[in-house]
């Protein structure tokens, strides 16, 4: 393919990014404003001429649907053979250092076939951590703690790192640094990271053992990392490292969209970026090619108020469109019925999903559904379980893994009783006992139960039986695949005919049919548990936007999404900016959480809040929030209620 046909259709900051290869390059790329493209045509670019070898550029994403998308553009613009993609190295952050660990988990003491712990199951182990220590605390939950965990580990913490910054009381720090080493202590027993771990893992690898360190940075002489906005501290330490040597790193993000300070994403990454790369070339891209001209200009004067912000400016050729819509509601059910009556009018053709309905808060949506409902209006709320959480799914995995990782407890006590075989929580103790006393897994614990009396004639027949299930799903698994192993054992302890009258029986069984699907398309056991653990969805699990269904989404759900029409709802003080982000200094990442909703729109977009609310079965007062203010006057078109209010809603009491 001719250079020239990748620089095809691309605006002139588009083609410097794309043509910039050799040093530090910044590209603030601003909504809508062709990022993905001009990602996959650098790539292209550096591959297109053979200079460069699939295998030594790394591209990392923070999805797997980006990767995927990235991979996919990049083969169909250069024609790649399969030999050639297979040797990329795209892929998330998390996949990446999954990808190096299983190379080099010996030298971190642990075994390659290492599992890779979900949220769900980290929690699942620090609560059994919890009981054993005897730690009760009204704060430290066991969510808390788990989410506490990972947070730490993004920033680089190890338990020993924890003091008062983190804790404050020495009492509390004690017990959970305590609980944290435990915690890490046992996925070291159980060969297995959560995903933080993943990172932290790499980085460990890479500081205690610098020849490896050497052999990545020598691998990999050029590198490109997507929405560098919302890289945590462990990930920009490990882009650094990585491009020590040659500083041949491009990162594309947007300052504006930085709206996950909450999961460990930190703005400042971007801001000191020119501390580490002083020469880099920062590269702008402000034509914006999704949003009619009024729309941009709202956002823009709002998103102009930030003060931590490189800056830029987005503008687009297209028309000014439609003025930007306010709609003053008397409540929140006269804010839920303007919203549904509009939509429906302005999906008289029964395009539905042209429309978002984008919110602050989760709970919100509720008296939205109604109204909706009340519409006939086909509807779905994007941020639902993810295929692989769903339970079945976990159910199934959850065999599987017992079958090939005898030492897998975690699985073990997911499926001890799933079916129900009437093992409660004293036959659980009894094993656990077993095991700890002999130093054993949970599985080879229960079979030496089975063969004593010190369970019930009832309790050991069940045990029995499943541990037989376990056994000969392991004996199966030397001569036919593992798919069909997974049939096997969900037939023979009963799992499949137990979905026999379940509540959404067919789209448990459809589910569980669409995992083996993947399974017969992975190459090995491991890869599948791998992908299982690091995947939104397997690539046949359905798209997570149905067909012609209006969306309704939190604001953070819906980035990188794009509708003709969006609505946003709740413009009020406590809402939109969030009480919470108010009480602690969180104004501007809320303006840009507002800045990334107005951003989805394209043709449309209307802006509502009301005069008062029901929180807590009280009528409240609702201040309209300050950010509507920060929009010019001419672009914006108010309706509804006067905006005036007339006398104090703390008159109006309870109704």
């Amino acid at each position: 393919m001719e250079e020239n046909h990748l620089l095809e259709a691309l605006n002139p900051p588009q083609r410097v990014a794309v043509l910039a290869q050799q040093g530090a390059v910044m590209v603030l790329a601003g909504a809508g404003s062709g990022k993905t493209r001009v990602l996959t045509r650098r790539l292209a670019h550096l591959l297109q001429s053979g200079a460069v070898a699939p295998e030594r550029v790394l591209a990392v994403t923070f999805t797997n649907k980006a990767a995927r998308e990235m991979r996919d553009r990049v083969t169909e613009l250069l024609h790649l053979e399969a030999e050639a993609v297979q040797r990329l190295w795209i892929g998330t952050f998390h996949g990446m250092g999954a990808r190096i660990l299983r190379q080099y988990a010996g030298y971190l003491h642990y075994n390659n076939d290492f599992l890779i712990f979900d949220g769900d199951e980290q929690l699942q182990i620090i609560k059994k951590l919890v009981v054993r220590q005897g730690f009760e605390h009204l704060y430290w939950t066991p969510k808390r703690l788990a989410g506490s965990f990972s947070r730490w580990k993004e920033e680089g913490l190890q338990a020993t790192d924890i003091g008062s910054k983190q804790i404050q009381r020495e009492a509390d720090r004690s017990a959970v640094v305590a609980l944290m080493l435990e915690y890490q202590a046992e996925l070291r027993r159980l060969n297995g990271m959560d995903f933080a771990d993943l990172l932290a893992n790499c980085l460990t690898l890479w500081q205690e053992h610098p020849e490896v360190l050497e052999s990545f940075q020598q691998r990999f002489v050029h590198i490109l990392v997507d929405e560098y906005q919302d890289t945590n501290r462990v990930q920009y330490e490990w882009i650094r490292l990585l491009a020590a040597v040659h500083g041949n790193i491009c990162v594309v993000g947007d300052d504006d969209q930085s709206i996950y300070s909450w999961r460990g994403a930190r703005l400042d990454n971007m801001l000191r970026f020119k501390e580490n790369f002083p020469d880099v070339q920062v590269i702008r891209l402000e034509q914006n090619y999704r949003s009619t001209g009024n729309i941009l200009r709202a956002a823009s004067a709002l998103i102009d108020h930030n003060i931590e912000r490189m800056g830029k400016t987005l503008w687009t050729q297209g028309d000014a469109g439609a003025r930007v819509q306010r709609y003053v509601a008397e409540d929140g059910a006269d804010e839920a019925r303007f919203v549904a009556a509009e939509a429906a009018r302005l999906c008289a053709d029964g395009d539905f999903a042209r429309v978002a309905v984008l919110v602050r808060t989760a709970y919100q949506t509720r008296v939205l559904e109604e109204a909706l409902h009340r519409q006939d209006l086909p509807y779905q709320i994007v941020g639902g379980l993810r295929f692989m959480d769903r339970a079945e799914v976990r159910d199934a995995v959850a065999y599987l893994r017992l079958v090939y990782i005898s030492q897998d407890d975690v699985a073990f006590e997911r499926v001890l009783n799933v079916p129900s075989r009437k093992l409660g929580p004293a036959t659980l103790a009894a094993i656990q006992k077993q095991a700890s006393q002999q130093g054993i897994s949970l599985l080879e614990g229960a079979r030496q139960l089975v063969g004593t009396s010190l369970l019930g004639p009832a309790a050991r027949k069940s045990l029995a039986e499943f541990v037989t299930v376990i056994d000969a799903g392991r004996l199966l698994a030397r001569s036919v695949s593992a798919e069909e192993v997974l049939q096997h054992v969900l037939e023979s302890s009963g799992y499949w005919e137990s979905l026999t009258g379940a509540e959404r029986e067919e789209e448990k069984r459809e589910n569980i049919r669409e995992l083996q699907s993947f399974l017969v398309q992975t190459s090995d056991l491991t890869t599948f548990l791998e992908q299982a653990a690091l995947e939104s969805d397997p690539p046949r699990a359905g798209q997570e936007r149905e067909s012609n269904r209006l969306v309704v989404s939190t604001l953070h759900a819906a980035k990188g999404l794009e509708f003709r029409v969006v609505f946003l709802v709740g413009l009020e003080e406590g809402l939109l900016p969030h009480k919470l982000a108010m009480d602690e200094g969180g104004v501007e990442e809320e303006r840009r959480l507002l800045y990334v909703g107005m951003t989805r729109a394209k043709e449309r977009l209307y802006l509502c809040h009301a005069r008062r609310r029901l929180m807590m079965n009280r009528w409240e007062q609702s201040m309209a929030s300050r950010f509507l203010k920060e929009m010019p006057a001419d672009v914006v078109e108010s309706r509804g209620m006067q905006i005036a209010v007339r006398k104090p809603f703390s008159q109006w009491g309870r109704r």
